[in-house]
């Protein structure tokens, strides 16, 4: 279901999926990160904020018996504490037993991505633990994607978000997984890719100027990762919704001269190769960069399993 947030009648929405009354229900809400990032130049004043109190105001309502939030880790700082406050003090008034919200890197759980995100998790039954990293070395990028053969390239950058780049082939490339396809660059651009070294090299490593963006030539520290590779043995940087564009991170492929295909990036993500996505190529890669990474949504998924569990065999009302 497609819907605003604010206009959705919670009641109706529960009765047309069938909920009973025995049933076991979870709100997951993963409300826009932009309003509580650092990076957002208008957080002081973005109206989506208040997201996050309309899927309180459905809590309310209607409560679950179990709730998961997920965001950039400016939630619960500065950036979103007061709207971040008013939405524990509702959980309270529901009955909800809350773990004051934890800062997760998405590493420590089998993800091949560094992705620092603000997780809650809370329960109308009894306390309700965050799950546990993972011990042993961490997944990297040549283990998500160093299988993949070379991809096909042929998909242009978009001249604007309200045109975004043509619908994605409805058919896989011949002896390609679907939606392994690649942004062609423009010239210069990969020139400035050729430029940088192989497995982890940056822009930095760029000896001859010449090639430099002027805006990089004016402040090199500026936007550092941009046209910067991914190192083969390590996890990814944090993937965003233009996770495929160089020009836009260290997306750009740790060897090759391209930036990720969006199927190296859902890899990245944690989805399966046999999870296709559809539309269009921008499309696609919002859906990829916006995504909470499989693993850990499962991991989190299992301890309310685990949550669910106890209170049953506990019997606490």
């Amino acid at each position: 279901m497609c819907e605003d947030v604010t206009r959705l009648d919670i009641l109706q929405l529960r009765s047309d999926v069938g909920v009973r009354s025995d049933d076991v229900v979870i709100y997951a809400a993963c409300t826009p990160c932009q309003p509580f990032s650092t990076l957002n130049q208008r957080r002081g004043i973005d109206e989506r904020k208040q997201l996050l109190l309309a899927f309180g105001e459905l809590v309310l309502k209607a409560p679950p018996d179990y709730i998961i939030v997920e965001n950039v880790p400016g939630l619960h700082n500065a950036y979103g504490r007061e709207i971040y406050s008013r939405f524990l003090e509702i959980l309270e008034e529901t009955g909800f037993h809350h773990r004051d919200g934890s800062q997760l890197d998405a590493s420590d759980y089998g993800v091949p991505q560094v992705r620092k995100r603000f997780i809650m998790v809370a329960s109308r039954h009894a306390p309700i633990s965050l799950p546990k990293p993972r011990r042993g070395p961490k997944a990297t990028v040549r283990s998500a994607i160093g299988d993949y053969p070379p991809p096909h390239i042929g998909i242009g950058k978009a001249k604007s978000r309200s045109a975004p780049s043509a619908s994605l082939p409805e058919q896989a490339a011949e002896g390609l997984p679907p939606n392994h396809i690649a942004r062609k660059l423009h010239d210069h651009h990969r020139k400035l890719i050729e430029a940088v070294p192989a497995d982890g090299g940056s822009r930095a490593d760029i000896h001859d100027e010449s090639l430099l963006l002027e805006c990089h030539k004016r402040t090199p520290k500026l936007h550092r990762d941009v046209f910067g590779r991914m190192a083969w043995d390590a996890p990814a940087p944090t993937l965003t919704c233009r996770c495929t564009d160089v020009y836009c991170g260290r997306f750009a492929h740790p060897q090759e001269h391209r930036g990720l295909s969006l199927r190296e990036a859902a890899r990245l993500q944690t989805f399966g190769d046999d999870y296709e996505f559809h539309g269009t190529f921008f499309h696609a890669a919002t859906q990829i960069g916006n995504a909470v990474p499989v693993l850990l949504a499962s991991r989190l998924g299992r301890s309310v399993l685990a949550a669910d569990r106890q209170h049953r065999n506990e019997g606490v009302t």
